[in-house]
């Protein structure tokens, strides 16, 4: 189970980074910025929620509270940018400059 969460964040980090640089930009002409770029912080979040899940049972406690505070920010911020919106300043310089923000 630990590593489906693991394989499906790192699908969503890895969607979202090839769109925030660029290296996918066909995306631009049928979805908004509020639907791809926080799947990086979702994907992220969810690297470290899985982390936090396999390192439950160990003695290495530090490293797990620091995943589990990561992986609370970073979904917590993919969340807000889905309801709220991405802001420009978040946006790459390539999507700045195409959406004429």
């Amino acid at each position: 189970m630990i590593w489906a969460i693991i394989a499906v964040s790192c699908a969503f980090a890895l969607v979202g980074l090839t769109a925030y640089t660029g290296l996918w930009r066909s995306w631009t002409r049928s979805w908004s910025a509020d639907r791809i770029f926080p799947t990086a912080f979702l994907g992220f979040g969810g690297i470290c929620l899985g982390t936090f899940a396999a390192l439950l049972s160990t003695h290495a406690f530090v490293i797990t509270a620091v995943m589990m505070v990561a992986a609370f920010v970073l979904i917590l911020v993919a969340v807000g940018l889905f309801v709220f919106g991405v802001p420009a300043w978040l946006t790459p310089r390539w999507y700045r400059h195409r959406s004429g923000a």
